[in-house]
C-alpha cells in the first residue's frame, strides 16, 4: 500500500474536520497499492450489487419509478439494466440502486455500503468513459469512506425511537460523493468539498419509512436517493460549491445528533480495511433478522418442524432492534414482509432454509397459508440486555414452562466471522441473474468482473442485461 494512504492520521487537520481528511484518503487511493483481499471483495460487491439490480428490475414497483424517470428526466448518457432505456447519470443511479434494494438482499458492509456507491459509479462511467480500474477506485473508495463513518459510531447509536434516523442514507451520500468524485476527475480539495457537500444535502432516512409504513418509496432511501445525492455533491464541488467540512464531529452535527459518542481514532484507523472482511446477505430480509433465521433454521434441522410446532418459539434480541422487526399485525405489503421478524421466523420455522425474493413478492400468498399466521401467533420476541448486536440473538422453544431447545447465534451466514465463500457470492449472483441470462454469458459476465481491472472501457457491464 501506498505511503500516501497509509499516513491517513498524518493528513488530517482538526480545524478543517474528519470529512476533509476522508476526501484526502479517497483522492488517494490506488487500485494497485490496495491489499489483494480488498480488491477481490470489492469486485464481488460490484458483482453482488448488480444481481440485486437485476432481481428487482422487474418488480412492478421498479417499472413504475422507470416510467416516472422517463417523463421527468431528458438525459441520454447512462443506462438501467434490463432495459434499454438511457437517462441522466443521477436518474439512472436512482433507478438503479432502487431495483437493487427492492429486496433486501444487498450487502451490510458499512450498514449497505455498495448500494449506495456502486450505482453511483455505475451512472457515471459511460460518460466519462471510465475504465475498469476507474471503476474499481471508485467502489473501493465509496464503500470504505461510508463504512469508516459507520464504523465509527454504530455501537453507540442512538435508539430509532428517538432520533426517527436510520443510517444508510445519509453514511451511503458521502460514500457516493468519493464515488462520484473519482470519476469525474476531481482533485483533492474538491473531492473533500463533495464529502461535505452530500453530507449536507443527504435526506435524514426516516425509520418510519425503513421499519413502520414504507410505501413504495423506500427502496429510495438506502441506496438511490444517496447516489444521486453523491452525483450531485461531486458536480457542485468541481464548480466551486463548499460544504461544511466539520458536518460529521461538530457538538451540532451528525454524530451528535445520532449517536452518544464516536470514535474519531476508529473513522481514522488506516490499517482497518472494512472490504477485507465483508458483511452479505443470504436472506432476503433485514439483516436484523438473519442471525435468528439462520439458528432456528438449525434447530428444525435438527429437532424437525413438528418439534417447533408443538410449542412457542421465544427468540431474544438486542434492544434497539426490537421496535425496528418486532411485529403486532400482519404484513400488509412485500415492504413489510422484509421487516416482519415473526413472519420470517414461521416461513423459516415450517422449512425455508433462506428468505427467498417470492417470499415477500407473493406475501399473500404464504400468509393463505394457515400454518403460517398460527405459528406467527406461537412467536414471543423479548430484547434481552445481554445482546448488544444484531449479529446477537437468541431461541428458545418452550411448551408449557419447559424448554425444549436453546441455542443462542453470534455469527449469521455472511458475517464477518462467518462469512460467505467466493463461490457462494457468485453462485447467489448466478441465481439472480438466471432469469436475464444464459448460464454461459453469466460466466463470462462473472470472469469480466473479477478482472475488472484489466477492462479499457465498461460499456459492456450493462449489455448482459438489457
Amino acid at each position: 500500500m501506498s505511503s500516501q494512504v497509509r499516513n491517513l492520521r498524518e493528513v488530517y487537520v482538526p480545524d478543517a474536520g474528519l470529512l476533509t481528511a476522508l476526501g484526502r484518503f479517497a483522492h488517494q487511493i490506488s487500485p494497485s497499492d490496495l491489499p489483494e483481499v480488498v480488491v477481490r471483495q470489492a469486485k464481488l460487491s460490484l458483482l453482488d450489487t448488480i444481481g440485486c439490480i437485476v432481481a428487482g428490475a422487474d418488480m412492478p414497483e421498479a417499472g413504475l419509478l422507470l416510467d416516472v424517470e422517463r417523463l421527468t428526466d431528458h438525459g441520454r448518457e447512462a443506462s438501467i439494466f434490463c432495459s434499454t432505456t438511457k437517462l441522466s447519470s443521477q436518474a439512472a443511479a436512482r433507478v438503479n440502486a432502487y431495483m437493487g434494494d427492492i429486496f433486501e438482499l444487498n450487502d451490510l458492509t458499512g450498514g449497505h455500503a455498495s448500494i449506495g456507491s456502486v450505482p453511483a459509479g455505475l451512472a457515471l462511467v459511460e460518460g466519462q468513459n471510465s475504465s475498469g480500474a476507474d471503476l474499481l477506485k471508485a467502489v473501493v473508495a465509496g464503500i470504505e469512506i461510508t463504512s469508516r463513518i459507520y464504523g465509527a459510531y454504530y455501537s453507540d447509536l442512538k435508539p430509532y425511537t428517538e432520533t426517527g434516523i436510520t443510517p444508510p442514507g445519509f453514511l451511503n451520500s458521502i460514500g457516493a460523493a468519493a464515488a462520484a468524485s473519482i470519476l469525474l476527475g476531481l482533485d483533492e480539495r474538491q473531492t473533500a468539498e463533495s464529502l461535505a457537500i452530500a453530507g449536507a444535502l443527504a435526506g435524514w432516512c426516516p425509520s418510519e419509512v425503513i421499519f413502520g409504513d414504507g410505501g413504495t418509496v423506500k427502496p429510495m432511501l438506502f441506496g438511490a436517493w444517496p447516489a444521486s445525492v453523491g452525483i450531485m455533491a461531486a458536480n457542485y464541488a468541481k464548480h466551486g460549491i463548499t460544504g461544511p467540512g466539520r458536518l460529521l464531529e461538530s457538538d451540532i452535527g451528525f454524530f451528535a445528533t445520532t449517536a452518544r459518542r464516536f470514535n474519531s481514532a476508529a473513522l481514522m484507523d488506516d490499517r482497518l480495511w472494512y472490504l477485507a472482511a465483508p458483511r452479505r446477505k443470504m436472506h432476503a430480509c433485514c439483516g436484523y433478522i438473519h442471525s435468528a433465521l439462520d439458528v432456528l433454521a438449525e434447530l428444525r434441522r435438527q429437532h424437525g418442524t413438528r418439534h417447533l410446532l408443538s410449542g412457542e418459539i421465544h427468540v431474544g434480541f438486542p434492544a434497539y432492534i426490537i421496535p425496528a422487526v418486532s411485529k403486532t399485525k400482519l404484513p400488509a405489503t412485500p415492504n413489510e414482509a422484509r421487516f416482519h421478524a415473526q413472519y420470517c421466523l414461521a416461513l423459516v420455522a415450517l422449512g425455508a432454509d433462506r428468505i427467498l425474493p417470492e417470499h415477500s413478492a407473493r406475501v399473500d400468498d404464504w400468509l393463505r397459508q394457515p400454518d403460517v399466521q398460527m405459528l406467527m401467533k406461537n412467536i414471543r420476541i423479548a430484547s434481552k440486555p445481554e445482546l448488544k448486536h444484531y449479529h446477537q440473538c437468541t431461541v428458545e422453544v418452550r411448551r408449557r414452562g419447559e424448554i425444549l431447545a436453546y441455542a443462542e447465534g453470534n455469527s449469521p451466514k455472511g458475517s464477518p466471522s462467518n462469512p460467505m465463500s467466493d463461490d457462494e457470492v457468485i453462485n447467489k449472483f448466478a441465481t439472480l441473474a438466471k432469469p436475464r441470462a444464459l448460464q454461459a454469458e453469466i460466466d463470462a459476465y462473472v470472469a469480466r468482473i473479477l478482472a475488472l481491472e484489466q477492462e479499457a472501457s465498461c460499456e459492456w457491464i450493462f449489455a448482459t442485461f438489457t
